[in-house]
C-alpha cells in the first residue's frame, strides 16, 4: 500500500500582531476573505487522498488575463476517481476581479476549465501580442491556452509544436532563456505514474520512478521545439515537484532550480547560449543540492545585499533550509543562525513565498504545512508559519502570536501565491487546500507604510519583462526583485514587483536591466503607485 505522509494546511482565518520598527508599530492582519470575495472554488482532492496526483496538487495563479487594470485569479483542480456515469467533473476555475474586493466566475466564458488531473499553472505572453497565455501542467496531457484578446482562451496544446507534454507535469518556469525576445518554458515532471513498483509494501515516494523533464524553447512563430537534451538540462529523471527560475548569478540570464523530492535538488546555471550546467557538480559547486524532499521555492533577497538568496520547503523529518547567496557563484545553509530552522521542524511544507508583508523594506516570509497520517491517511493540521523578517540577517517566527493555529477540520495546503488583489499597496495570500476551499487571506494593516509597485513592459525583450532585474533606491536602502512566471509551489505570484518603502516619501532612483541588456533608469519617483514602465530602446 502506499505510505507516506502527506501535508496538511492548518487554515489560517486570522493574523494579527504588533510589529515595530525605528519607533513605528503596526498591527499586521490578514483577514479569511474567501467567501466574501465570491469563492466558490472546492478542490476534489478530498474524495481520495491516496491518489497521488490529488494528494500532491495543486497550485494557483494571480494575472491580469483581460488588461482591465485588476488582478485575476486561476485555480488548478484534480478530477475525480471514478465519475458516475453523466457526472459533472470537478475542474480549474478562473475568476475575474471585479475591482470591488470581489470576483466573478468566468470560467465557461474563458474557455479555460480543463477537467484532468491538475497540477500546476502560469500565465505568460508567449507571443508577444499583448495579452496573457495560460499553461496548466497535468498527470497526463498538459494544457496550452491561447489568450485571444477579447476575454476568452482558445486551447492550443497541438498547434503549438507538441507543447502539450503527456507525463506528470508539476512546476513551470516561463523564461527568456535565450535572450532572444520570446518566452521559454521549462515543466518539471514528478513521478512515472504508470509503472507502479511492485512488492508487499510500496513506500510513495521512495520506490517510483521519476520523468525527465522538459525545456521548450519558443521559435518565435508560434510554435515550440523540444530542445531538453540538447540544452542540457532534463532534470535527472528525479521527482521534480518545484520549479523556479532566476538570475542567482546576476550574468544576465535565467538560471533554474529544481526541487525535487528525494533526490537532490539542482541548480542548474544558465551559460548564456541555452545550455546549462549541473551546479552539483564538483567544478561548479553551488551547494545547493540537498538530499531532501523538496517541495516549494522562493527566490528573494532577503538581507539587501544585491544578490538573490534561495529558500526551499521539505517534508515533515526534515527541516527548511535558507541559502545565503554568497555572490560568487556559491551559498550558504544560514537556516539554523537566520532562525528559519526550527520553524519547520515536524512540519511538512509545501508553497512558500518571500514578500514584505508591512512595508518595511525587508522580505517576509510564509510557508503552509501539515500532514496526513501514513497509517490511517487522516488528516492533522499543523500551524502554517509566518516568518518576520528582523532587518538583521534573522528572522521570528511570529506564527503563534499570529493566531495560526490547528483547526477541527484542516485543509491540505498546497500552493501559496501573493498579490495586491486589492490595489490598497499591500500584499495578499491566496492558499490552495486539497480537498477543501482554498483561503484568501486580505492583508489589511500592511500599507500603513509607503510603497510602490511596478509592471514591466519588453519591447526588445519579452513583453512581459519577464527576467527584468529592478533595483531601487530609497536613501542608503537598496533593494532588488526580479520578474518572474513560476515560483511557490505549483503557483504563480502577480507579474508585478512590489516594494516597500518604510517611511520614505519618494523613490531616489529606479534601475532596471532587462533581458535584452539594455539598463534603464528612472529618477525621484512619488510613492504608492503601481507604475508601469515601458522598456526604453533608444
Amino acid at each position: 500500500m502506499l505510505n507516506r505522509d502527506a501535508p496538511i494546511f492548518a487554515i489560517l482565518t486570522l493574523l494579527s500582531i504588533g510589529l515595530s520598527w525605528n519607533g513605528y508599530t503596526a498591527e499586521i492582519q490578514f483577514v479569511d476573505v474567501t467567501e466574501e470575495a465570491g469563492i466558490h472554488f472546492i478542490h476534489a482532492g478530498g474524495i481520495d487522498h491516496r491518489v497521488v496526483p490529488a494528494l500532491v496538487g495543486s497550485g494557483a495563479a494571480w494575472r491580469d488575463y483581460d488588461n482591465n487594470g485588476t488582478l485575476d485569479l486561476y485555480i488548478v483542480n484534480s478530477t475525480a476517481v471514478r465519475p458516475e456515469p453523466g457526472a459533472i467533473l470537478p475542474k480549474n476555475v478562473l475568476y475575474r476581479n471585479n475591482g470591488d474586493g470581489t470576483f466573478t466566475d468566468v470560467t465557461e466564458t474563458a474557455g479555460v476549465g480543463d477537467t484532468g488531473w491538475g497540477m500546476g499553472c502560469a500565465f505568460a505572453d508567449y507571443d508577444n501580442d499583448g495579452d496573457a497565455d495560460l499553461y496548466v501542467t497535468n498527470y497526463k496531457a498538459n494544457v496550452f491556452y491561447l489568450n485571444r484578446g477579447d476575454g476568452t482562451f482558445k486551447r492550443f496544446t497541438s498547434g503549438a509544436g507538441g507543447i502539450g507534454h503527456t507525463g506528470f507535469g508539476a512546476g513551470i518556469a516561463w523564461g527568456d532563456y535565450d535572450a532572444d525576445g520570446y518566452l521559454e518554458l521549462y515543466v518539471g515532471n514528478y513521478i512515472e505514474y504508470t509503472k507502479v513498483p511492485q512488492g508487499d509494501e510500496v513506500f510513495f515516494p521512495y520506490d517510483f520512478f521519476g520523468q525527465a523533464n522538459i525545456l521548450y524553447l519558443n521559435k518565435g512563430d508560434g510554435g515550440f521545439a523540444d530542445v531538453t537534451d540538447a540544452s542540457k538540462v532534463n532534470g535527472g529523471f528525479h521527482l521534480t515537484l518545484g520549479v523556479a527560475a532566476a538570475d542567482y548569478d546576476a550574468d544576465g540570464d535565467l538560471d533554474i532550480y529544481l526541487a525535487n523530492d528525494t533526490d537532490q535538488n539542482i541548480l542548474y546555471r544558465n551559460d548564456g547560449e541555452m545550455t546549462f550546467m549541473n551546479t552539483n557538480q564538483p567544478d561548479a559547486r553551488s551547494r545547493t543540492g540537498d538530499i531532501r524532499s523538496g517541495m516549494g521555492i522562493a527566490w528573494g533577497d532577503y538581507d539587501n545585499d544585491g544578490a538573490l538568496d534561495l529558500f526551499v520547503t521539505n517534508w515533515l523529518d526534515e527541516n527548511n533550509v535558507l541559502y545565503r547567496n554568497n555572490g560568487d557563484g556559491t551559498f550558504t545553509d544560514v537556516s539554523a543562525q537566520s532562525g528559519v530552522f526550527e520553524s519547520g521542524l515536524g512540519k511538512t511544507c509545501w508553497g512558500t513565498v518571500f514578500f514584505d508583508m508591512d512595508n518595511d523594506t525587508d522580505l517576509d516570509l510564509f510557508f503552509s504545512a501539515g500532514h496526513i497520517d501514513p497509517a490511517s491517511w487522516e488528516p492533522h493540521g499543523q500551524p502554517d508559519v509566518l516568518l518576520r523578517n528582523n532587518g538583521d540577517g534573522t528572522f521570528t517566527d511570529i506564527s503563534e502570536q499570529a493566531g495560526l493555529r490547528q483547526f477541527e477540520s484542516p485543509g491540505v495546503g498546497r500552493g501559496v501565491a501573493a498579490a495586491d488583489y486589492d490595489a490598497d499597496g499591500d500584499l495578499d495570500l491566496l492558499i490552495v487546500n486539497s480537498g477543501e476551499k482554498p483561503r484568501l487571506l486580505r492583508n489589511d494593516s500592511g500599507n500603513k507604510q509607503n510603497w510602490i509597485h511596478i509592471r514591466t513592459v519588453g519591447v526588445e525583450s519579452n513583453r512581459d519583462g519577464i527576467g527584468a532585474r529592478i533595483k531601487i533606491i530609497t536613501g542608503d536602502i537598496h533593494q532588488i526583485r526580479e520578474v518572474a512566471a513560476g515560483s511557490s509551489y505549483l503557483s504563480q505570484n502577480s507579474p508585478e514587483v512590489e516594494f516597500g518603502l518604510a517611511n520614505y516619501n519618494k523613490v531616489d532612483k529606479i534601475i532596471i536591466q532587462w533581458p535584452s541588456g539594455i539598463v534603464q533608469t528612472l529618477n525621484n519617483i512619488a510613492v504608492n503607485q503601481k507604475l508601469v514602465v515601458t522598456e526604453k530602446t533608444e
